[in-house]
């Protein structure tokens, strides 16, 4: 049965289905399509079946009724895909055919468009055609509705560009507008494949429930479309000379299809497909506007296809740039913590051969420091590459950092430096992802031990909870040589660092992403010759905490 649909107004997305025979009363009073938008009269229009079709009557309604943009002041007569305007609202007729989606990809399109090569089984004769440059593609009919509904259909295709970067959605897409706006029985996208060479089925779409046959158009006529980047209405061929050698009969006859519309999707001068339409003549039968707004519906696709791949191989050539990037970021680094464990091996065996344990000691010393720069290494690595969504746990701050103190002591003893935390007390739980934010102060520490001198080094960790900020606070204060203006901007970059081939560049970036994940922030002050302190705050309030030792629930699958 008829489907009527609404676009716009306040009932937008609902779908109300006619009585078969029965008139359909649409208004604020209607039992069958009732509308609650306040600009419609409560017996505003009604729908009834006249003979073999269906008709659309204004009931002398306050506001008025429009059947694609025009008034309706005698019965109408409905298409599938009218659209029909009633004060704010919008209601697109659906006929009483469907839609039928085929399954997206090569394998199953591929086997319901067949392309006639030699003019065996499809003879067609061009009517008219413009080609896709032209400007007028729009705006040439003079009719008030056809240029309506190509700014609304151009419209909507620039929405649909915006919103959908994929290329093989983004025609999905155009064909459903194509459905939505014009009389179409089947329909269907060729795209250039690259790696066949050949003209291949991307979006496939017949009207009707049935299982659809095979759908078999002229290849010359496809092949005339990408030579001359130019649209084609077509119908019979047996009158065209171009296409004379060409005639066998086949199966246009048979389907009853007389017009037809072939539009090239086109990128800068350069064919990447086809859009194909066709409705029975005893339907339809296309136009000059319609050929013009299918024209400029490709060319307009093309573009945007063109676009997204583009976009598509520059993410690529991105995501290898990052590659290497890292690759030479971590070689150098990686190559002096392997170097630093063979030396640290090499003199564990010379203590073995000559029995000396304080050699072995020492040399097992050194392997053990080199053990932990991989191992954090290997932890930074993943918390940077991974997005997480952070695990936020009523925890006392106080215990996380102290931790990191107690366990940074001994590199700090190494290194002869000054660690001292100062922790405020009492200090409220607040929800955090402990692991995560043990890797912030671990980071921020590390940090500091490696920047400031031997022997004269201090290094002050603080906590502070702002109750009227709602945020905890942890500062860690250096007195390094502090970082220069120019680069306390790129401090916190992925593989940024200042210490030539002693460090990753991870460390802070890894902070800092960790801190946005709990919607914190980080601030950096520093002066050369006096130090740096950075700065993190956490917010104290936050959806989705649980206390410390709560056990959650199983995850339900399905």
């Amino acid at each position: 049965m008829p489907i009527l649909t609404i676009l716009q107004g306040p009932d937008r997305g609902r779908s109300f289905q006619t009585i078969s025979g029965e008139p359909t009363l649409i208004g604020r009073g209607s039992d069958i399509v009732p509308i609650t938008d306040q600009t419609v009269s409560r017996r505003h229009a009604e729908i009834r079946l006249a003979g073999d079709h269906w008709e659309l009557l204004d009931l002398n309604s306050a506001n008025g009724t429009l059947l694609n943009g025009k008034r309706v002041e005698k019965p109408m007569r409905l298409k599938h895909g009218d659209q029909i305007r009633i004060g704010g609202t919008l209601i697109v007729w659906g006929g009483d055919d469907t839609v039928r989606s085929l399954p997206p990809g090569l394998g199953s399109a591929r086997d319901l468009v067949d392309l006639d090569v030699g003019g065996k089984q499809v003879d067609t004769a061009i009517i008219n055609s413009v080609p896709s440059s032209d400007d007028s593609v729009i705006m040439a009919s003079p009719v008030t509705a056809d240029a309506v509904r190509a700014w609304r259909i151009m419209s909507q295709l620039t929405e649909a560009i915006a919103a959908v970067p994929d290329p093989d959605a983004l025609l999905n897409r155009v064909m459903d507008l194509l459905y939505e706006e014009l009389p179409v029985d089947r329909g269907f996208v060729l795209m250039h494949d690259e790696e066949s060479g050949e003209l291949e089925p991307f979006v496939v779409r017949v009207r009707g429930d049935e299982e659809p046959d095979k759908i078999t158009t002229s290849k010359t006529l496809v092949d005339h479309v990408m030579k001359l980047a130019e649209g084609i209405l077509c119908t019979n061929a047996l009158t065209d000379e171009r296409f004379a050698a060409k005639r066998r009969g086949g199966s246009i006859q048979a389907f009853g299809i007389q017009s037809v519309i072939c539009a090239p999707i086109i990128a800068r001068d350069e064919p990447l497909g086809v859009i194909h339409i066709d409705v029975r003549v005893a339907k339809h039968t296309y136009s000059d506007s319609e050929l013009r707004l299918v024209t400029a519906i490709g060319r307009m696709a093309g573009l945007a296809v063109e676009d997204a791949r583009l976009v598509e191989t520059r993410m690529k050539n991105e995501r290898l740039a990052a590659v290497g990037e890292t690759v030479a970021a971590l070689s150098h680094y990686i190559k002096n913590i392997l170097q630093g464990m063979r030396g640290g091996a090499d003199v564990v065996e010379m203590g073995l051969a000559r029995q000396q344990l304080g050699m072995i000691d020492q040399g097992w010393t050194i392997v053990e420091r080199n053990l932990d720069k991989i191992f954090n290494l290997t932890l930074n690595m993943l918390a940077y590459s991974k997005a997480r969504e952070p695990r936020l746990e009523m925890t006392r701050l106080n215990k996380v950092v102290q931790d990191v103190v107690n366990l940074m002591q001994r590199r700090a003893d190494d290194k002869s430096v000054l660690l001292i935390s100062d922790l405020e007390e009492p200090f409220p739980p607040i929800p955090i992802d402990i692991d995560g934010i043990h890797q912030v102060v671990l980071n921020l520490v590390a940090n500091a031990i490696d920047a400031v001198a031997k022997s004269t080094g201090a290094i002050n960790v603080k906590t502070h909870f702002d109750a009227n900020a709602q945020q905890a606070v942890i500062t860690v204060a250096d007195n390094g040589p502090g970082i220069p203006k120019s680069d306390i901007g790129r401090i916190l970059e992925p593989f940024f660092s200042t210490k030539g081939q002693g460090g990753t560049g991870l460390g802070l970036a890894v902070a800092q992403k960790i801190v946005q994940e709990h919607n914190g922030t980080i601030q950096i002050q520093s002066e050369l010759g006096a130090g740096t302190i950075f700065t993190v705050r956490l917010p104290t309030r936050q959806p989705g905490a649980v206390a410390s030792d709560a056990t959650l629930a199983p995850t339900r699958t399905s």
